[in-house]
């Protein structure tokens, strides 16, 4: 690439994840002439193992520690590489939850977002991509929440994947981005801008005509100006505002981020649970969604010694226990708004999310449940995530859970954002309308996690594909 570069193009489309993907693979089928401009590098979904350091390092943002301020110690996860989270995650899939699109719908005044209305995206999604339980069973680490939840009564679900298998081939692989929309996208002539970083959108009055970027690569730094009559930002839920604040774009962008805190725990059983074969495992507890989910999370012993408790070398010692010990989580839904800004002097964001006193009792009382569900799968102790708390070692004992956690003795991560540019029908105050479409910006579209109104209670893969597909569609029509 030239040290300054001007391309032309129908549409600009910024950030390659789920929502980037979808947008850039059916505008360039129909005839559109795009561009998919990436901060990441392009690399192959087999280039480092799965949930591995090596993949954190090449894929993840800031090697997959973010902190967003706060009372409460909150890391949460961003993919940074073509095909965006899509590349890192265990691709979980639930069909969209039919009270929070039907509450959308009325709340937000969103046209064709209910259950009905959505469908044929949400099944052409499926289709398209694939979804698939494991052909090979659940593993142990998922049995043992299955055990816990039946003893019980509480409802379970095997958790369907973005995943393909062969005949014979329990492995299979996972349908990123870069195994299917992209894919789609070059072949149909969309050309790919990876390692290159949007800095600013191009402005001309009231409207946005494209992005100045930066590509880093081995021949080092090179200016590139993408000029295009729509620019589409999937950037995600913090980059998205993050750019069109720092273009001048502000008022109520960047100011209604959505999480979902979680809390993850190691417990130890007497034989062995942790078997790395299965990977990320696939059950989660249905009984208190859409406010509260349980579940088990990937116990590699990477991920184990991230979230066991104690001083490094109580970890050492724990981890010589690693079969027999696996994580588990409580995951809510955050009661409060966060905001994300521009960071003076430097190139990144500055997120705030205030974990609320009740956020924090919602998670102490699913540290109750959770511990009753793995005692009565067969654990022998649970390993407290509070600073400086004992083990668990019985029921009653995790019941001291309840009302336990403060902002200063729990550190919570955090997967899934959204809403910092919320859609909204007239009258209701939003960023963009029912479409994505930027209020009052001619030429900008904003088709990510960014656009969904709040949390929705899932894993929202599936859903921000559905969502970014109807957008597209629309769009195509010319309405």
């Amino acid at each position: 690439m030239s040290a300054a570069e001007t391309l032309s193009c129908d549409a600009l489309v910024v950030g390659s994840g789920p929502g980037g993907a979808m947008t850039a693979a059916l505008l360039a089928e129909a005839g559109r002439d795009v561009v998919l401009m990436e901060e990441g590098p392009h690399l192959r979904l087999s280039s480092a193992p799965a949930h591995s350091l090596e993949e954190m390092a090449q894929k993840y943002r800031n090697d997959g520690l973010t902190p967003a301020l706060g009372p409460t110690k909150v890391t949460y996860v961003e993919g940074r590489c073509v095909g965006g989270a899509s590349e890192i995650n265990a691709g979980l899939y639930h069909r969209p939850l039919a009270e929070v699109l039907d509450r959308w719908a009325v709340e937000r005044r969103l046209a064709n977002i209910a259950p009905e209305a959505l469908a044929p995206h949400i099944e052409a999604v499926e289709q398209e991509l694939g979804v698939a339980t494991h052909p090979g069973g659940i593993g142990p680490h998922a049995e043992r929440l299955v055990a816990g939840a039946d003893a019980l009564g509480w409802r379970h679900k095997e958790i369907a994947r973005f995943w393909r298998y062969g005949h014979n081939d329990p492995t299979g692989v996972r349908q990123s981005m870069t195994e299917t929309l992209i894919p789609r996208a070059l072949a149909a002539g969309c050309r790919l801008l990876p390692s290159t970083r949007a800095q600013r959108l191009l402005r001309n009055g009231r409207g946005v005509v494209g992005c100045v970027g930066r590509h880093t690569g081995p021949e080092g730094r090179a200016r590139v100006t993408v000029r295009a009559r729509a620019t589409i930002l999937c950037a995600g839920a913090v980059h998205t505002p993050l750019l069109m604040r720092r273009s001048g774009l502000q008022g109520a962008v960047g100011d209604s981020l959505t999480m979902n805190p979680m809390i993850r725990v190691a417990a130890r059983f007497a034989d062995v649970v942790n078997d790395p074969h299965f990977g990320v495992p696939v059950q989660q507890v249905e009984e208190f969604k859409p406010g509260m989910t349980l579940g088990c999370s990937h116990s590699s012993l990477a991920h184990l010694a991230l979230w066991m408790p104690g001083r490094p070398e109580e970890r050492a010692e724990a981890l010589q226990q690693w079969p027999r010990t696996a994580i588990f989580y409580v995951k809510v839904g955050g009661s409060a708004r966060g905001t994300v800004r521009n960071l003076p002097f430097f190139d990144e964001a500055l997120v705030r999310f205030p974990v609320t006193v009740e956020d924090l009792a919602l998670l102490g009382e699913g540290l109750v449940r959770l511990t009753r569900l793995l005692f009565a799968a067969g654990a022998t102790e649970v390993l407290n995530p509070l600073a400086g708390g004992d083990p668990v070692r019985s029921t009653q004992e995790g019941e001291r859970f309840r009302g336990a956690l403060r902002h200063d003795n729990v550190s919570l991560s955090a997967i899934h954002l959204h809403s910092t540019c919320p859609m909204g029908g007239e009258g209701v105050p939003s960023v963009t309308d029912p479409w994505g479409r930027v209020r009052d910006v001619h030429g900008l579209w904003v088709n990510d996690s960014s656009a969904l109104p709040d949390t929705p209670g899932i894993n929202p893969q599936g859903l921000i594909l559905a969502v970014a597909r109807r957008n597209v569609l629309r769009w195509l029509e010319g309405v």
